[in-house]
């Protein structure tokens, strides 16, 4: 529902815009008789707006971002786009809401901040990059206290940094009085900043302890749970081996019908607070006892115990240690650095807004773009109603950082702006004029695309008309609802060009045989029954170097 003024949304990208003040959106509806193919599709909608979303089950989310909604069969995906540093305070809402002190929570802030940064795009393949639990990290949609907006503010753009790039700042509840090394926890990660150390602030205030029992019973259903088959009447569970933090990294059921049957402590772990409740283990550093038919957990600490240790910040803190003091406890070697702050600046002519750290020499690209533009307008006999913005940044890592787009994607187009890279950059390349080209055709064939015409199709069409020459090629297997799922979910660059190269050969083919105005006409109208059958079985031809580059990308 709206919060202020009006809600404004779409069913597609290209759909008429409705407004309203609330919408209702319930999952698709599916049973065992429904068609497999129907059971996985999802529609969505693209909200914009301050609202506040109120689930029938769950908390509430207030925001003023841009909001997508996907209701596959059986839930809701709820996709927000945020900034990065308001982000950063929902997390800390999330993660350090009950820290006391200033440095600590700033020490905070520049930690999520960097996980943020370092792992951006963790679920690209589902089209997003951060999840709201603790796989990445915890987020709630509350409202943001002063004292949490305070500490973001306070270390804005600010990350963990080691040898130049942003570090992999893990951090957890309570180490327990020793800090673990990465890899006990991920066999993949073993950066020298996150080393086993003590932890003498952890411990001032007496540090976390905790036991719990668990018997026999408990312990073969949590583990057949997960998928694993115990031995039947095994006798005794046993530590086995522990990692050099003193956590434990295997345990052996001995006895039964198997004489051993050994475990990762971690696999115990998850598979026990799985069901019953992620308080019963708290980490893996603990002793144990077995006792009559069931197990004496005796333990210390919360979490995995890599990186930064919130009890010890939190005491860091409170002993008068900056939040940078903290930091560089918890991530020896590191440095805390500042993201590159740009002021962007706007300048205009007739057709289009520039944006800009330096407009002054940016606006060379005015020429060339009302060039190009006017060519493709007068190529197809269409002219854009709107004033396009063209969005030039400053460096490479300023537009991946911001886009999210690979190097390799040299422009992307978000609504009627297209983001560019550095003018150098693609003048260098010799391809700011075939860029400009792709995307003006992009946002013509967009302006005119109904609901309903598959992206495979908008995107050749798109490709063949800014280069109609076919590149070389060879036989694929590739039909048009293959091209549709790997433009639509695919994040692998061959995967991806082969695919962008096969829907680009099917138009090339359509307008061929049907003629150019015909199949351009189909924005508008729909694409023939007859050519959504025969896209969906043809073979098409893709190109013989899967390593031709691609220099743009579908619209977001």
């Amino acid at each position: 529902m709206a919060i202020e003024g009006h809600l404004h949304w779409k069913s597609c990208p290209t759909c008429p815009e409705q407004t309203g003040q609330q919408l209702s959106v319930e999952s698709a509806k599916t049973s065992a008789t429904t068609p497999a193919a129907a059971r996985t599709a999802s529609t969505e909608f693209l909200i914009t707006g301050i609202y506040k979303l109120q689930p029938e089950n769950g908390p509430t989310f207030s925001s003023p971002f841009p909001l997508r909604i996907e209701t596959p069969p059986g839930g809701l995906i709820v996709i927000v786009t945020m900034p990065m540093e308001q982000y950063v305070q929902h997390v800390l809402m999330a993660e350090s809401s009950v820290f006391q002190n200033p440095e600590s929570l700033k020490a905070m802030a520049v930690s999520a901040r960097s996980y943020a940064n370092k792992f951006t795009g963790q679920h690209s393949r589902e089209g997003f990059d951060f999840c709201d639990t603790t796989h990445c990290q915890a987020f709630y949609g509350r409202s943001v206290t002063q004292q949490i907006r305070a500490a973001a503010a306070a270390t804005q753009g600010e990350y963990v940094s080691y040898q130049g790039k942003a570090a992999a700042a893990f951090y957890h509840q309570n180490c327990g009085g020793t800090t673990a090394a990465a890899s006990e926890t991920w066999s993949q990660i073993s950066e020298p900043y996150l080393l086993v150390h003590p932890d003498p602030f952890c411990l001032t205030t007496g540090g976390l302890h905790w036991e719990t029992t668990l018997t026999h019973g408990q312990i073969d259903k949590a583990l057949r749970a997960s998928g694993m088959q115990p031995p039947q009447n095994w006798q005794t569970l046993e530590i086995s081996s522990r990692n050099g933090s003193g956590r434990v990294r295997t345990v052996n059921l001995s006895g039964g019908s198997l004489a051993n049957f050994p475990l990762a402590a971690s696999t115990l772990r998850f598979a026990v607070n799985r069901v019953f409740g992620w308080h019963h283990i708290r980490s893996d550093l603990y002793d144990l006892r077995n006792a009559g038919g069931r197990i004496v957990l005796s333990g210390r600490g919360a979490g995995h115990g890599v990186g930064l240790c919130q009890a010890g910040a939190e005491e860091m803190a409170r002993e008068g240690k900056t939040y940078k003091e903290i930091l560089s406890f918890y991530y020896p070697g590191t440095e805390v650095v500042a993201s590159e702050k740009e002021t962007w600046q706007k300048r205009s002519d007739e057709r289009f807004d520039l944006i800009s750290v330096d407009p002054g020499s940016d606006s060379s690209v005015f020429p060339v773009a009302e060039r190009t533009l006017r060519e493709a307008e007068n190529d197809l006999g269409w002219k854009l109603a709107f004033r396009v913005r063209l969005q030039v940044f400053s460096s490479l890592d300023s537009y991946r950082n911001t886009t999210g787009q690979p190097g390799w994607v040299a422009a992307s187009t978000r609504g009627q702006t297209i983001r560019l890279q550095p003018l150098e950059e693609l003048r260098r390349r010799s391809i700011l004029e075939s860029t400009l080209r792709h995307e003006f055709y992009h946002l013509l064939v967009e302006a005119r695309a109904v609901r309903g015409v598959p992206l495979w199709f908008r995107e050749g069409l798109t490709l063949y008309l800014a280069n109609p020459a076919a590149p070389d090629a060879t036989q694929s297997s590739l039909n048009a609802d293959q091209i549709e799922e790997i433009l639509k979910h695919g994040d692998i660059r061959d995967e991806l060009q082969k695919a962008y190269a096969a829907a680009q050969r099917i138009v090339a083919a359509l307008v061929k045989q049907h003629g150019k105005q015909t199949v351009l006409g189909w924005l508008s109208s729909g694409l023939p029954a007859e050519v959504l059958r025969n896209g969906a079985k043809a073979s098409v031809l893709t190109p013989h170097n899967g390593t031709s580059e691609q220099p743009t990308k579908r619209p977001e």
